[in-house]
């Protein structure tokens, strides 16, 4: 395997220790869940609105030096942010939606929350990639680059777009943007102690050859590189609005993207068009309200009533919106890569048997399991954190290794294994499904002759003795948050994976998982993740049995209407129309 692969996988948390790395993971965990839950905490300390002014005229652009950036601006005088002028009339409305919470403050690399960078400040800025439309045979398209090439083996040269200007406000001004905004964000990111650091993972020196040209030393271009660029935390900033303060924390709130930030409030965030946002048919709206809103039933209410636009509704809600809103349009997002996890550490008896492990995986019913614990909400999968569904094994290819009692017992004979002791099934506290889920386990060991133990165990447990250290001989709980297939792949699938605590693994599957990290063809790609997660599945050593899902509902006047937030992604948001709303 090359060894700039394996090291992705173990510069996750670069240089922390096993101990720290735990409460690292503890504490992603509580985000994820959080997340998944649409909880929410106060919001009475979100950041304060600065005053709205005057625009500017815009100037030349600052020229470009041939330098590498520096991480971090040195800090000047204070700057009064000028107000910002209304958009031009659009002809169209205001989107309303809500989230369950305001982001704790505006710099989008101190944060990894979505409540920052897709639904927070991360409106405001662009990135180099985002991510493409799901009818486009490529994952990913220029946002604000004009083309992109790999020079040689190691050399990723980005060209930019030569219209796009930050927004006119101070201390920007409407300047043109250029190769070294670009040099200073990515740096800026990737710093000592960002959160979000690890999306550059493999990328060395980065240069601003020119105004428009951006160089990026690569070890190899692998496959996940363009998608960590198009992710929501990968935003572009630039240095004249952090050496205001020196960091972002509470502006001031410039950038080159579709929408002018406005206000924010503990109750609502207020966004305006941007009317010089270099792609001239978006947005298609004068503007988005967004409602702070931390209850499920209030938001969906809200929904219901014509409060709001548009909604991200729990499973349950789906057939009473349905039926009651004929006109409504509704989508369903698979967010593969988080959920509740199922694993089996085939390095213990009786696990270390792999017709065993397909035996109690046949004597599972996930797709039961998923209606009558986790109320309908969310989807089996193995788990893979794919941008496509197409690049996942579908419901038919997964149910080919579960829910067959007759199958399961024959397995079971066939695998020679005869009950000995209790199994004890490790269960992380992250929600009130967990311990049922485990119960539900349990039952199906109960079928092929094993009694059970269940032990609970706190979320910072969890993340220390069974996800990294490996001491259980089932686990349930919640799925490790790691970005992107490769990562994902090398870290927790293959044989000699940092976080391979199942100890499955296999020589023609880690060579699949090599392969896929460097085809940048994604109907190649495709292929061989599919083949991948064959291997995976007949391993029977770990599922998801409720991946996260979230289902979007669009009132009958909104149009354009195309959600998919994976990753962070917004830029959807500006294809939306709003048409006249009816009397409710």
């Amino acid at each position: 395997m090359p060894p700039t692969l394996f090291s992705r996988a173990t510069r996750i948390w670069p240089g922390i220790r096993p101990g720290a790395l735990a409460a690292a993971v503890a504490a992603a965990f509580a985000f994820v869940i959080v997340a998944a839950a649409c909880s929410s905490s106060s919001n009475d300390g979100a950041p304060a609105a600065t005053p709205a002014a005057t625009s500017t005229p815009l100037p030349t652009a600052t020229p470009g030096v041939d330098v590498v950036s520096t991480p971090v601006a040195t800090a000047s005088p204070a700057i009064t942010v000028t107000p910002v002028l209304p958009p031009a009339d659009t002809g169209a409305g205001v989107l309303r939606f809500s989230v369950p919470e305001a982001g704790p403050n505006f710099d989008i690399h101190r944060e990894v929350s979505q409540s920052v960078s897709t639904w927070g400040i991360g409106l405001i800025y662009s990135r180099l990639f985002r991510n493409a439309s799901g009818e486009s045979d490529a994952v990913v398209e220029c946002e604000l680059c004009e083309g992109w090439e790999l020079v040689d083996p190691g050399r990723l040269q980005i060209v930019l777009r030569p219209d796009v200007r930050w927004q006119r406000i101070a201390p920007l001004n409407g300047r043109q943007l250029i190769a070294s905004d670009v040099v200073f964000s990515l740096e800026r990111q990737r710093a000592p102690g960002s959160p979000n650091g690890d999306l550059l993972a493999g990328i060395g020196t980065i240069t601003a050859v020119d105004d428009l040209t951006v160089e990026m030393e690569v070890d190899g271009l692998n496959s996940d590189l363009l998608l960590n660029l198009a992710d929501g935390r990968t935003r572009i900033v630039a240095p004249e609005a952090v050496a205001v303060n020196g960091d972002l924390l509470r502006g001031p709130n410039v950038g080159s993207g579709p929408w002018i930030w406005v206000e924010t409030t503990g109750q609502t965030a207020t966004y305006d068009r941007n009317p010089d946002y270099f792609e001239p048919d978006r947005p298609r709206i004068q503007g988005l309200q967004i409602s702070i809103i931390p209850s499920v039933d209030t938001r969906v209410a809200a929904f219901r009533t014509g409060l709001l636009d548009i909604a991200d509704v729990p499973a349950d809600e789906i057939g009473r919106l349905t039926r009651a809103l004929p006109d409504s349009t509704m989508k369903s997002v698979l967010h593969a890569g988080t959920g509740a996890e199922i694993a089996l550490n085939t390095a213990t008896f009786p696990f270390d048997s792999r017709k065993f492990r397909q035996a109690v995986f046949r004597a599972m019913d996930p797709w039961r399991d998923l209606e009558e614990v986790w109320n309908g909400d969310g989807r089996v999968s193995l788990g893979i954190p794919s941008p496509r569904d197409s690049w996942l094994l579908s419901d038919d290819a997964l149910r080919t290794a579960f829910a067959d009692p007759g199958r399961a017992a024959e397995l079971m004979s066939e695998s020679g294994v005869q009950p000995v002791g209790p199994v004890e099934i490790t269960v992380g506290l992250f929600g009130d499904a967990y311990p049922a889920q485990a119960q539900r386990v349990a039952d199906a060991l109960a079928t092929l002759g094993f009694e059970s133990t269940i032990r609970e165990v706190s979320t910072r447990d969890f993340a220390d003795r069974v996800w990294i250290g490996g001491e259980y001989q089932v686990f349930v709980g919640a799925q490790a948050p790691v970005d992107g297939i490769t990562d994902d792949l090398l870290a927790v699938h293959h044989s000699a994976g940092l976080w391979n605590t199942t100890g499955f693994g296999s020589e023609e599957l880690d060579s699949l998982i090599e392969l896929q990290a460097e085809q940048l063809d994604p109907s190649e790609r495709r292929r061989t993740l599919l083949d991948a997660q064959f291997r995976i599945l007949e391993g029977a050593h770990r599922f998801t049995v409720a991946a996260r899902v979230t289902n979007w509902f669009a009132r009958g006047w909104v149009g354009g209407f195309d959600p998919d937030p994976r990753r962070g992604e917004n830029a959807w948001l500006s294809l939306i129309t709003v048409g006249e709303r009816p009397d409710l």
